[in-house]
């Protein structure tokens, strides 16, 4: 019975591992789902270890038991803001009419577009279609695993899909959300006198928060055009922008 002593924490992290067998599932090696995995077997040793050998954590003195709570506490603060954040950014709005449309590129494999970047499209042929004259800008590089471009893969679908080719711009060096934003920027610092560039950008809901916050630091206004991804990938890609945010507060506060 000593086994079952701890159920709930095995219980938490067989359900961990379930949702990260049901990502792989879904679609191959999914971003941060290891995270899940890494999270779900932690929790199942613990367990187990805890209900074999009786094992218990070392006692903590009252003053590192307060220093403990405080950042638990500022981390569940931290958590809840950004999560707030992210979700509020990520709701869909009025398409506003602008000159240019920005589609941050997703994952390719091959020359096959990953139904996150699909979803990005279809949510970019919904807005060409409300407003026909836009420029379209398909940013996205090459990377590993990657025949061509996202931003190729990009500019292919939309041209298949009856838009001039004359109307897409490709940005086709960036590898991160940040370069998306400054190649960007620089391409149009080329062509363009015009010191606040006003753009409609679409990325999908989650990630809509961070790409308008590397936005605005990179001198572009954006208003949200966010795309809907599938449920089951939503726990997966919220966690993950958390961390993913602070990342970019942090780091591409000093590039």
């Amino acid at each position: 019975m000593k086994l079952f002593k701890n159920k709930s924490l095995q219980m938490l992290g067989v359900l961990c591992v379930i949702y990260y067998i049901s990502l792989i599932l879904y679609g191959g090696q999914v971003s941060f789902s290891k995270f899940w995995l890494l999270i779900g077997g932690s929790l199942i040793f613990y367990g187990l270890v805890k209900s074999k050998y009786n094992y218990k954590m070392p006692k903590l003195n009252n003053l590192m038991k307060g220093i403990l709570y405080v950042i638990a506490f500022m981390w569940l603060i931290s958590f809840m803001v950004i999560e707030g954040l992210i979700i509020k950014h990520g709701i869909n709005q009025e398409m506003r009419e602008t000159k240019y449309l920005l589609v941050l590129g997703a994952g390719v494999k091959g020359e096959r577009m990953s139904q996150t970047l699909r979803d990005r499209m279809y949510k970019s042929l919904e807005y060409i279609r409300k407003y026909p004259n836009v420029k379209i800008i398909v940013s996205g590089g090459k990377g590993n695993g990657e025949s061509i471009s996202e931003a190729e893969a990009m500019k292919r679908f939309l041209v298949v899909n009856g838009v001039d080719e004359k109307n897409i711009i490709k940005e086709d060096k960036s590898t991160n959300t940040y370069e998306n934003l400054k190649y960007t920027k620089e391409m149009f610092n080329k062509f363009s006198d015009q010191s606040n560039l006003n753009i409609s950008m679409v990325t999908t809901n989650f990630h809509m928060y961070r790409a308008q916050f590397l936005a605005k630091k990179a001198g572009i206004e954006s208003y949200a055009v966010p795309a809907k991804m599938n449920f089951i990938l939503i726990p997966n890609y919220y966690v993950r922008e958390y961390f993913a945010v602070i990342n970019s507060c942090i780091l591409n506060q000093l590039l």
